[in-house]
């Protein structure tokens, strides 16, 4: 049909081509481009919207939009105490059901527009994590089939709802300390009625997905401060803060999401204790579930269909590993201290280290606020050392693609850093002095600076020890 441009093309397969967008911004381009353009547009201008929703944020829309379009409370701590006394004792039912997921949205608001995109760039970057981790250690960005990324996406719009409805935020320690306990029981009892509206096995993706939220926010909690169930505080900040601890390695600078300081109680916190973990378990009994979920079991079961290497070895040697093996995809998270791999005595020689060291710096892309934190990493470096020309004949076999174990990987590197240093010095334009005789093992480099420079000490020893 060509009716409202003069376009070589009919107007019908315009419109399908906006409903092709990747983002509003690209639909927005496109629709002013010309006025034939935009008069296409305005013929279906929520179905294209719509569809192009779903391009952003896949077949979790109806989850995505629930979040943004849910009526929640204020969570302000200045609260009056009748505010939250209604809060807490608002009908479980009612607060489950209000707001249900919308499979058919008629009309996206342009607010929505900005926050669909913004929490699906969140929820992303936490797929490319869990596909690490849990499906192929070997890619850093996410590799899970369309059913497995709609499984977890879902799960985590969901696990996302749930965290805003109930925040960690809306109460101080002192509140709390105050909150009776039908209070307490009033709320948790609101929390199972919200997750008793999926069926069984979407509650098993949802457990699956916080299982790994969990991992990696355990991987930073010091057991021996704060309350036993610090975890499950964190928890309540949400899939945000999971990104952020994530990127940081760290949660202290995230307590001020919280209101109060984790280190200010050693006792656990009654009101969040077993915050997913409790309701779930209940739903558990109350459906009847002949085998629910162990935490000692993986839980990867509810959301993917196979995962890639998880009985692999190291490929120098028989060690096991799985997703604990180094490859180029998890580089970025190991943290080592690059001088501990120069070779013997090479690394107690100020003269030799320091300069060393600022040049394997110099490596790491600079963080700056825009650029992910993940590229603050030794990950280049690592890719020099492997491509370090004049290699011995022994290394031939050892490649940057391949995985390795935690010993392997590091002899690999005492071996050959010193190596990328003379080669990467020569590239500058430093002429190499004569080869000291005992090379990275020489004594005098360490306590007399004119030897360390005046003899070339990045060799194999030709006397002494090798």
């Amino acid at each position: 049909m060509r009716a409202l441009t003069a376009l070589p093309i009919d107007d019908d397969v315009l419109d399908r081509i906006f409903t092709f967008c990747p983002t509003f911004s690209t639909l927005q381009s496109l629709m002013l481009t010309s006025k034939a353009f935009y008069n296409v547009y305005q013929t279906h201008p929520r179905s294209i919207t719509r569809a192009v929703a779903y391009n952003i944020v896949g077949p979790a829309l109806p989850q995505a939009l629930r979040v943004l379009r849910y009526p929640y409370g204020d969570d302000s701590l200045e609260d009056d105490s009748e505010s939250r006394k209604k809060y807490h004792e608002e009908d479980a039912h009612t607060m489950a059901t209000t707001c249900p997921e919308d499979h058919d949205p008629s009309v996206i608001a342009a607010r929505e527009k900005m926050d669909l995109q913004q929490d699906a760039k969140l929820v992303q970057k936490l797929e490319d994590i869990y596909s690490l981790t849990k499906k192929d250690r070997t890619s850093k960005t996410s590799v899970l089939t369309s059913d497995e990324s709609w499984r977890f996406r879902r799960a985590m719009y969901r696990i996302m709802f749930y965290c805003k409805l109930f925040p960690g935020s809306r109460y101080s320690l002192e509140d709390m300390d105050e909150l009776p306990a039908d209070g307490v029981k009033k709320i948790q009892l609101q929390r199972m009625a919200v997750l008793r509206e999926y069926p069984t096995d979407e509650l098993l993706q949802i457990y699956g997905v916080v299982r790994f939220m969990r991992d990696v926010l355990e991987e930073v909690c010091d057991e021996d401060f704060g309350p036993n169930n610090a975890v499950d505080v964190l928890l309540t900040l949400g899939p945000e803060i999971v990104l952020r601890v994530w990127q940081d390695r760290s949660y202290e600078s995230h307590e001020d999401n919280l209101g109060f300081s984790l280190f200010d109680s050693d006792d656990d916190i009654p009101l969040y204790q077993g915050y997913f973990s409790v309701p779930l378990q209940n739903i558990w009994t109350a459906r009847k579930v002949t085998t629910p979920p162990k935490d000692d079991e993986p839980a990867t079961k509810y959301i993917l269909d196979s995962v890639v290497g998880a009985n692999d070895t190291c490929s120098q040697c028989p060690t096991p590993g799985g997703f604990k093996l180094i490859t180029a995809g998890n580089w970025h998270r190991r943290e080592f201290s690059p001088t501990q791999f120069l070779k013997n005595r090479l690394r107690q020689t100020m003269w030799i280290s320091s300069p060393f060291l600022e040049a394997v710096i110099k490596m790491r892309r600079y963080k700056h606020e825009y650029e992910d934190p993940e590229e603050d990493s030794l990950a280049r470096w690592f890719v020099a050392v492997f491509d370090t020309p004049g290699k011995p004949s022994e290394w031939d076999a050892w490649t940057k693609d391949k995985s390795y174990c935690d010993k392997c990987f590091v002899r690999f590197l005492e071996e050959n850093a010193w190596r990328w240093w003379y080669a990467e010095r020569v590239r500058d334009g430093w002429n190499a002095p004569e080869n000291c005789w005992y090379g990275y093992n020489c004594k005098t480099m360490t306590h007399r600076q004119a030897h360390a420079e005046g003899k070339n000490h990045l060799c194999v020893p030709t006397r002494g020890d090798p």
